[in-house]
């Protein structure tokens, strides 16, 4: 077997649950497929999306140009509750790793990052709660560097989904209005986090209660829903979604994200707590040309529950160097 240096921080592992966003582990976020990346064609909408207690029902839906806006009312539940899970869940903030090694792009890039909090059925905000809360400083001195955009002390004021687009509310600290390119960091950071849910397409972002322009990807000034197609200049080439940095990759291991890859292809390896390659293969995005998703399994062994890592990358067309690897450490079980 080849020997595969495999950097882990230990403090970032947690074990998820069934109340996972890990797609593959059929929590909130899950899904059948891979994530679709740069359609700018909503899904099906959600008529009910329970969100911190309440229910969103759709509202007045008003069309200026190529713009849509729709009025949320938000009413308190008058049937029966969801209850909390019983024990502590994991929800996946996004925060920049610091890589290296990407052709034509440069780091850091987005990821999601295993958080456990305490049961609740508003996960949507305990996302943006755990997101606001940053990097611990295990997490800010580990190798890779993990950081954030987003200023100390923000808050979520207020947040609806309704017809998969969440409008958040967030405390003046967040800066939506400063004169900075890192506002379409902040702004994407949210954006992605609360792209996990499957009942959400796009973002609508207020301040204080009212109505923002927002900044995206290629520095514009929008006044208008966001969404993950917005942001790609700050995802890796290979971005993976499940399993969760840190988090648990079951088993088999169900590996689902998105990304651009030279004719669809690229190559991934999984190695165990002694880095040895257990698993190795390749896969293929669903799009050649550009941005696509990918969902492949891999069935591995291991005699006892260890911290592994799974290795993507890309072989370069020009001189056959790996390119675009991402290494996302993972709780491997047997």
């Amino acid at each position: 077997m080849q020997r595969f240096l495999v950097i882990v921080v230990a403090a970032l592992f947690v074990a998820c649950g069934a109340n996972s966003l890990d797609p593959g582990a059929g929590g909130p976020g899950s899904s059948s497929t891979a994530p679709s990346v740069g359609s700018t064609t909503p899904a099906p909408p959600q008529t009910t999306v329970p969100v911190d207690g309440t229910t969103t029902v759709p509202g007045e839906t008003t069309t200026t140009g190529a713009v849509t806006t729709t009025t949320v009312p938000t009413t308190p539940t008058t049937g029966p509750q969801p209850a909390p899970p019983a024990g502590p869940m994991v929800v996946a903030p996004y925060f920049f790793i610091d890589e290296e090694g990407h052709d034509n792009r440069s780091g850091p890039f987005l990821f999601p990052l295993a958080r456990e909090v305490d049961p609740t059925v508003a996960v949507a905000r305990a996302s943006l709660e755990q997101l606001f809360a940053g990097p611990t400083r295990a997490e800010r001195r580990s190798v890779p560097a993990i950081s954030t955009t987003i200023p100390d002390g923000v808050e979520v004021l207020g947040l609806t989904i309704n017809q998969d687009i969440a409008t958040v509310d967030l405390s003046a600290e967040f800066g939506a209005t400063d004169q900075s390119a890192v506002v379409a960091q902040r702004a994407a950071q949210v954006v992605f986090t609360l792209a996990r849910f499957d009942s959400v397409f796009e973002v609508v972002f207020r301040q204080e209660g009212k109505p923002v322009k927002i900044q995206i990807g290629d520095g514009q000034l929008v006044n208008r829903p966001v969404g993950i197609h917005d942001y790609l200049e700050f995802a890796a080439a290979l971005s993976v979604e499940s399993p969760i940095y840190g988090g648990s990759a079951g088993n088999p291991m169900r590996v689902t994200g998105f990304g651009a890859a030279f004719e669809a292809n690229f190559n991934y390896a999984l190695a165990d707590a002694d880095g040895l390659i257990i698993e190795e293969g390749f896969a293929m995005t669903t799009n050649g040309v550009g941005w696509g998703g990918f969902d492949f399994t891999i069935d591995y062994e291991v005699d006892r529950s260890q911290v592994g890592a799974l290795i993507v990358w890309v072989y370069s067309a020009k001189d056959g160097e790996q390119i675009d690897v991402r290494e996302y450490p993972v709780l491997l079980t047997p």
